[in-house]
């Protein structure tokens, strides 16, 4: 999903540098997204129209071989509530299973997989079609959209192109969306990934503009706050 805010400077300073870290992106990311894709299509055959936005250092192209995965999941339910572990068993099941048992399948070398949220597209389509911008998933949806990196995506395309020009839906979320941006940007994990980032690719022989290095330097001394670990 394309930028939905190109003019707010906060999302521009972070896609910005998502895009810079990703014209390098590691083989373990490669591999670890196309076997988080394989994983949604072996699940969609069973009947589930299921697809993933992935976060962390995968989403910047970052990872390693000691790399966790955080995904979020879109799900299509047969109600039009929030998420729960009682109104979408299924859900759970492909938690706490499903993802560690065909990540086994399709992984010479698994790795962990956290779920970070999940949202009930029937739901979203409801709140769409509604114009019910107060609805959270709305919001949600959009955030995820724009600063992730998505997997086996045809899923989620109607809900895309149902709101790309919404002019009106976005002006109503932005503020919002930004106070979580930085939010999520100030935490203590997002500090640290960065450093490490920094750190893999001189590792592995690439030469960072200092242009680069201002860029992230401003960003991290713009964003931070006191160092107070996440749990």
């Amino acid at each position: 999903m394309r930028n939905p805010f190109p003019e707010n400077q906060v999302f521009a300073q972070f896609l910005g540098l998502k895009d810079y870290f990703r014209r390098f992106t590691t083989r373990e990311s490669i591999r670890r997204t196309k076997e988080i894709t394989r994983i949604a299509r072996m699940i969609q055959k069973s009947g589930d129209a299921i697809c993933f936005d992935i976060l962390g250092s995968v989403n910047f192209g970052m990872a390693d071989k000691d790399s966790d995965v955080d995904v979020v999941i879109y799900i299509e339910c047969d109600h039009t509530e929030e998420i729960t572990p009682r109104n979408t068993p299924i859900v759970s099941f492909y938690e706490h299973l499903l993802l560690t048992t065909i990540l086994h399948e399709v992984s010479d070398n698994p790795y962990r997989i956290q779920v970070v949220d999940t949202l009930n597209l029937t739901r979203l389509k409801k709140a769409i079609s509604e114009e019910n911008f107060d609805d959270d998933i709305v919001a949600r949806f959009v955030f995820y959209r724009t600063i992730c990196r998505g997997v086996n995506k045809r899923v989620i395309r109607p809900y895309e192109r149902a709101i790309m020009n919404n002019t009106i839906l976005f002006r109503k979320i932005e503020a919002r969306l930004t106070d979580a941006l930085l939010e999520f940007t100030r935490s203590y994990t997002h500090q640290k990934s960065f450093e490490k980032y920094l750190r893999r690719l001189r590792d592995s022989g690439a030469t960072i503009p200092q242009s680069i290095l201002e860029k992230v330097r401003d960003y991290l001394h713009a964003n931070s706050t006191e160092p107070t670990r996440e749990s």
